[in-house]
């Protein structure tokens, strides 16, 4: 069963990630992806250990602020987007089981834009139409903004892998609001590029990202179900203190105390020698110093190569022979090819499994200076 309501915005955006309500546990939609032990601290109303960091908190508020850019940067481009009233925004209801719902409030719902997206639909709002029109159904748009890495890592691998909590948010939506899972729409926006993309689920795909979420909820439901509301009957964990979903959980030390920063998981460091505050210093500076030495042989060379290559234009050649400090050397053109991969049509191909198969993580440490 569904049911659909408005609530003010001060509850709607700022309520916990899980409460007892009417004797049901009522999960946050946008808290699907959490250990379900941290749901039950936060349900059983469990004092916060590692609040977030306002430099987070900062980040969250940006990104929540820059949703209505999304909104209008979609219907720029031919979509038809209707966004929810972000001070009463719809909130929707869905039972899991007889213990626990998942609540939740959608961004926006509209239609796929007409083929040749935003110059069809300004030709339709010229020659007659009330508004640019969209195609198919109504669907739910889950809107989320990402930093630069983050945005690559959903880019490359799709939202299935790099975000199934989003997934399974929109089909939460879907479902309250439409009674059935249809494809859902998920529009992100790099905020370091301040530009967009979009990424179509599948419905069954995303159902199947429902059921999973899902079933990870059973188990808490279960767990309700056995000890109703008792604050130190704790259900299992669902990560490990080093996963960065701990590292980031308010209740970390509540639950795992003296491992915020992970140090009991990690992977032992080879031993080196105490290095001092002086010689790491040093070290800095004689990087400072290469880097300006680089810089400056870098702009020589390509000063070089853009002379050498109006040369060969001037003569009408592609490659010729001419005298070096110490041979004769060849200098041509050379084209270069590169093939690039359209992760969004490959997305949208595949599942989740297949796509794991053929886009794979590597992971690699290095020191940045900045």
């Amino acid at each position: 069963m569904t049911t659909e309501t408005h609530a003010p915005r001060r509850d709607a955006y700022s309520r916990p990630a899980a409460r007892f309500q009417d004797g049901l546990l009522d999960v946050r939609a946008s808290a699907l992806g959490q250990c379900r032990r941290a749901l039950w601290y936060a349900a059983t109303e469990q004092p916060v250990t590692n609040p977030t960091e306002p430099d987070s908190l900062t980040l969250l508020e940006a990104g929540n602020a820059l949703e209505p850019v999304v909104v209008r940067a979609m219907q720029r481009d031919g979509w038809s987007v209707s966004a929810a009233d972000r001070d009463q925004p719809p909130s929707v209801t869905v039972e899991v089981s007889d213990q626990l719902t998942v609540t939740g409030h959608p961004d926006a719902t509209g239609y796929l834009p007409p083929e040749g997206g935003a110059v069809a639909a300004v030709e339709q709002f010229l020659f007659g139409a009330e508004e640019p029109a969209g195609t198919g159904d109504e669907l739910v748009i889950e809107i989320k903004t990402r930093g630069p890495e983050a945005f690559k890592h959903w880019q490359t691998l799709g939202a299935e892998r790099s975000h199934p909590e989003s997934v399974a948010q929109a089909a939460c939506y879907s479902l309250g609001l439409f009674g059935e899972v249809r494809d859902i729409v998920i529009a992100t926006l790099d905020t370091g590029a301040r530009r967009w993309e979009h990424e179509v689920i599948p419905a069954a795909r995303a159902e199947r990202a429902w059921d999973s979420a899902c079933l990870r909820l059973s188990a808490l439901a279960d767990h309700h179900e056995a000890c109703g509301t008792d604050p130190e009957a704790l259900p299992e964990r669902d990560f490990a203190a080093s996963d960065w979903q701990c590292q980031r959980c308010p209740y970390l030390n509540l639950c795992q105390p003296g491992e915020a920063t992970g140090e009991s998981d990690e992977t032992e460091a080879e031993p080196t020698g105490p290095v001092s505050d002086e010689a790491a210093q040093a070290a800095l500076r004689e990087y400072e110093q290469a880097q300006r030495e680089i810089k400056a042989h870098e702009s020589d060379k390509r000063t070089a190569l853009e002379t050498l290559q109006h040369w060969l234009q001037r003569k009408g050649v592609e490659k010729a022979r001419l005298g070096g400090s110490d041979k004769t050397r060849t200098v041509g053109m050379v084209a270069s090819r590169r093939y690039a991969v359209d992760h969004k049509r490959l997305n949208a191909l595949l599942d989740p499994e297949q796509r794991a198969e053929i886009v794979t993580e590597q992971t690699s440490e290095y020191v940045r200076v900045s």
